[in-house]
């Protein structure tokens, strides 16, 4: 069994601009402790796949090309940042992922019924498009918290050209995830 998931890469640009983001929000002077995510490590989730068996990974490929190659590139914006469920007792720290043509929620979605079929159910609370700078395993108001992501909440972070997906293995190590590209599948190509 592997663990996987399905996800867009960023580009080298918005990596390094959420990372100073993130340096800011680790020099505040937080109340809580965050696990934060490795910048090399940021993408941007279609579907967690849990862990799945190794003969699963062909019918992935297949399902993932079908459904991509009817799709073609376009642009997102990433900008802005906030916490989930909110800020007050926040869980998550994230980047934000504006979709304003609904084309990334339309491709979430057609990747999510492609693996239907193979047993994938689609997450409980749909697609929500951000980037997770970092957990929370205490959640808690912090004011600090509160006031750094809110400083950021106009900030842009670049434009993400999306035109591949990508079928990650991530294997969980006590200093991170290391994740591992075991498919990818460029918007628009046919087989």
């Amino acid at each position: 069994m592997i663990r996987a998931f399905i996800a867009i890469d960023l580009p080298d640009d918005v990596r390094a601009a959420i990372q100073e983001a993130q340096a800011h929000l680790k020099q505040a002077p937080l109340g809580m402790k965050i696990s934060w995510t490795k910048i090399a490590n940021l993408h941007l989730t279609l579907q967690f796949l849990g862990s799945i068996q190794e003969v699963t990974i062909d019918k992935l490929k297949s399902a993932l090309q079908a459904t991509v190659a009817q799709q073609q590139p376009f642009d997102v914006s990433v900008r802005g940042a906030g916490a989930f469920p909110d800020e007050k007792r926040p869980r998550v720290v994230w980047v934000g992922c504006e979709d304003g043509g609904g084309r990334l929620g339309a491709l979430a979605r057609a990747v999510q019924e492609a693996v239907r079929p193979l047993g994938f159910v689609p997450p409980e609370h749909g697609f929500s498009a951000h980037l997770t700078l970092g957990r929370i395993k205490a959640p808690r108001p912090d004011a600090a918290l509160t006031r750094t992501i809110n400083s950021l909440k106009d900030t842009s972070f670049g434009t993400l050209r999306v035109e591949a997906i990508h079928l990650l293995e991530s294997q969980l190590h006590p200093e991170g995830s290391i994740y591992t590209k075991l498919s990818s599948h460029a918007l628009g190509a046919h087989n």
